[in-house]
């Protein structure tokens, strides 16, 4: 067999229902096949070679045909970022999306968007997103915003009759619904934490913040009103308005906010504080207050196993959940947690289901109502 190294030749594999594996050979992406494996012609022979010129004479005639404004992936792409449908998106969702745009306009770009027509294009993004297969999440988003910009280009932007990438099924699954920073566990990030690191926490676990929200907060979002003070904004993320009372730890943190310093919480470094540099923090207090524990002898054996003070599988954002219960546990209804944590009723009303569960004293709280019915029950 003839190796063949043809300009333009493209090659895709495809996975069948029955498990077998089919090569498709094209005479350029997004342009006729000439051949595939189940076929009898082999690769390099001169039949394989004449199958492959005949298909590149359509070729030049086809791409000289489509003119690049308007036709390209990549002014498609342009076209979508100009459009309600994006521009009425959140910042930090737009800088999602472009994130894979970016990406997807490197390797499709010079491509005419009606490649994505064919049933095969499905493959090929799916090879494009094998770049993201050691995180189920962002190969996940990748999937969603490519399928909205065809969407898009099959409705508004007109530019496909169909496309093929529908109905993709998600590989990233995750409920942490039922994980909660126990108080012991704070606290045990609050004993080895410097005054910075301590905002973050205080932060997340008084407040509810996110790591998308805490760096964003300055003076101006802190409101009074009839009995106190309240943090009010928009969420980074969705902009759903959001109010959070200020407890007396929010209050000490807003207070002792040095007065040259215009955001609230900040980084070690004393800048805006990121996300990823939020949740960097609480993974840096993680070890060093499971090392100060382990130092110290400070664990409980489970199963034969010694276990940390701090659980392996906690995050950041997991801080949410304490905030949550802890106003489920003060009487809040569930409109007022709603507001709170910036939730729908709907959601709000998954959420705490789960957290009245998870929460210990719930049931010591459950027992102490039921002795004293039955007690004053008993007099009568």
């Amino acid at each position: 067999m003839t190796h063949v190294n043809l300009i333009g030749l493209h090659r895709v594999r495809k996975k069948l229902a029955d498990g077998t594996v089919v090569q498709y050979h094209y005479a350029w992406r997004g342009g006729p096949q000439f051949w595939n494996s189940t076929s009898a012609v082999v690769v390099g022979t001169e039949d394989y070679l004449k199958g492959f010129i005949e298909a590149s004479k359509p070729s030049l005639r086809s791409r000289a045909a489509i003119p690049v404004s308007g036709k390209s992936t990549s002014s498609v792409i342009d076209r979508f970022r100009k459009s309600i449908h994006y521009k009425s998106k959140a910042p930090r969702t737009k800088r999602d999306y472009d994130k894979y745009l970016d990406e997807f306009e490197k390797s499709f770009g010079e491509d005419p968007i009606k490649l994505f027509e064919e049933k095969e294009a499905v493959s090929e993004i799916r090879e494009w997103k094998e770049k993201w297969a050691h995180s189920p999440k962002q190969y996940d988003y990748a999937t969603s915003v490519i399928t909205r910009l065809l969407n898009w280009s099959q409705g508004e932007g007109a530019s496909i009759l169909t496309h093929h990438h529908k109905n993709i099924q998600r590989v990233y699954k995750s409920n942490r619904s039922d994980i909660i920073w126990l108080p012991e566990e704070l606290m045990a990030l609050l004993n080895v934490a410097v005054e910075r690191e301590q905002r973050v926490v205080i932060a997340a676990s008084e407040g509810g913040l996110t790591p998308q929200d805490i760096g964003i907060l300055t003076r101006e979002h802190v409101q009074k009103t009839p009995k106190g003070r309240r943090l009010y904004f928009r969420r980074t993320k969705t902009s759903t308005p959001t109010s959070i009372p200020v407890t007396p730890a929010l209050g000490e943190l807003i207070d002792t906010t040095p007065a040259d310093q215009k955001y609230l919480v900040v980084s070690l470094e004393g800048r805006q504080l990121t996300p990823e540099r939020a949740s960097g923090i609480v993974r840096s207090l993680k070890k060093r207050a499971n090392a100060a524990a382990e130092k110290e002898g400070k664990h409980t054996v489970e199963n034969g196993r010694s276990k940390i003070h701090v659980r392996d599988e906690l995050r950041l954002y997991d801080m949410r959940g304490t905030a949550a219960t802890e106003l489920l546990r003060a009487g809040c209804s569930l409109n007022e947690i709603a507001v709170t944590m910036g939730w729908g009723l709907r959601h709000a009303a998954n959420i705490i289901e789960k957290y009245a569960a998870l929460v210990p004293e719930v049931a010591d709280e459950v027992l102490s109502k039921l002795t004293a019915a039955r007690k004053k029950a008993a007099k009568k």
